[in-house]
């Protein structure tokens, strides 16, 4: 993996653990996690993209488990 890789992939996993940290500290100082789920999937349409990632793992797993002719 390239050096440019490397630092692009660091980058975008300190950003993930950055918002796992503000919805953790969110939900533990009283915040509702129904309240921050719909407010994620308004801005960022959060249920669009857990729904297309099924539909890709379940075509995968399809396509593995079909014997090969």
């Amino acid at each position: 993996m390239s050096k440019t890789w490397r630092v692009v992939l660091s980058i975008v996993m300190i950003a993930v653990l950055l918002g796992a940290v503000c919805v953790g500290v969110g939900l533990v100082t009283g915040g509702d996690w129904g309240r921050i789920y719909s407010s994620l999937d308004a801005r960022y349409h959060v249920e669009v993209y857990l729904n297309y990632a099924k539909d890709v793992v379940r075509e995968i797993w399809r396509a593995l488990s079909m014997p090969v002719v």
